[in-house]
């Protein structure tokens, strides 16, 4: 019998404004993955997979889980973790599917999801993990409101920059709610970005290149102007870069601050993108 996999996710557009009432589109990303594994191999990442595992079925009560642990299982991933890729959601998806009850209820499931991945962040969701357990692409209309995508949007033209730097979920959305107490940015995320971030999901499932374009590249500039924060230096010059030439966009990818950022042109080729972000992996979403 074959392990399931469990695939990363990359949230295309919706990070942040997906908290004031913005549209999201979230998509598993199969280039990453991980799986239940019980070979003995003794290194440090079948270790602390072990022991972070060994903490969640204490803490969630899941004798199961713990019984397995006990008999070598561990979760082998690729996903690396603190990069924006749902590394934690993968781990969720694969516990709930072994030892948790899947109902037919999308909800149902994600508030489950939501619970189980309290455990690494405090505070979830569930779209990480629910993306990685349904492995198809959602359209998130509001955080009650999801659409599962029988079929994957066109994503030509979008591709990954590692920033080659992890960071932290929860400090960055303390600063981003921070923010908003200042009301030009709470007015400005609501009625410009939140918009943007409309306007470029209608224009991602329309395959709309040429506006999808104009909004990705407006989304770039807000967060440019009003997230320098979540911008990490290595990347400021060619994000500036983008800005100012036209030929291509970068944005955050999920919380930002390091991991992998986005980024989208109509107008070169990846070869033509790995040329111009040379000190830089990219990876492409098509």
């Amino acid at each position: 019998m074959l392990t399931p996999m469990y695939p990363a996710k990359v949230l295309l557009l919706g990070e942040y404004t997906i908290l004031n009432g913005s549209k999201a589109l979230a998509l598993p990303y199969h280039e990453l993955s991980g799986k239940w594994s019980t070979e003995n191999n003794e290194t440090e990442v079948r270790e602390n997979s072990r022991k972070s595992l060994l903490n969640l079925a204490e803490k969630m009560n899941l004798p199961l889980l713990k019984k397995d642990l006990g008999e070598g299982l561990w979760f082998d991933s690729s996903i690396p973790q603190g990069f924006g890729l749902g590394s934690s959601g993968a781990v969720i998806a694969a516990v709930f599917d072994r030892y948790g009850k899947t109902q037919d209820d999308l909800e149902a499931n994600k508030i489950a999801l939501a619970r189980l991945e309290d455990f690494f962040h405090g505070s979830s969701s569930g779209f990480d993990p629910l993306v990685s357990h349904i492995q198809k692409p959602l359209l998130i209309h509001n955080v009650h409101e999801v659409e599962v995508l029988e079929e994957r949007p066109n994503l030509k033209g979008f591709f990954l920059v590692n920033t080659g730097k992890p960071r932290q979920t929860g400090p960055l959305v303390s600063i981003y709610q921070e923010k908003m107490k200042d009301p030009q940015f709470k007015q400005g995320c609501a009625e410009i970005l939140a918009k943007d971030v409309n306007f470029a999901i209608d224009a991602v499932l329309k395959n709309d290149t040429t506006n999808l374009f104009h909004h990705i590249w407006h989304i770039s500039k807000f967060q440019w102007e009003f997230f320098p924060e979540m911008i990490p230096t290595s990347v400021r010059g060619l994000w500036a870069q983008g800005l100012e030439t036209g030929d291509f966009a970068l944005k955050l990818c999920g919380a930002g601050g390091g991991g992998f950022l986005l980024g989208y042109s109509n107008k070169l080729d990846l070869h033509e993108m790995r040329q111009i972000l040379n000190t830089h992996e990219l990876r492409d979403l098509t």
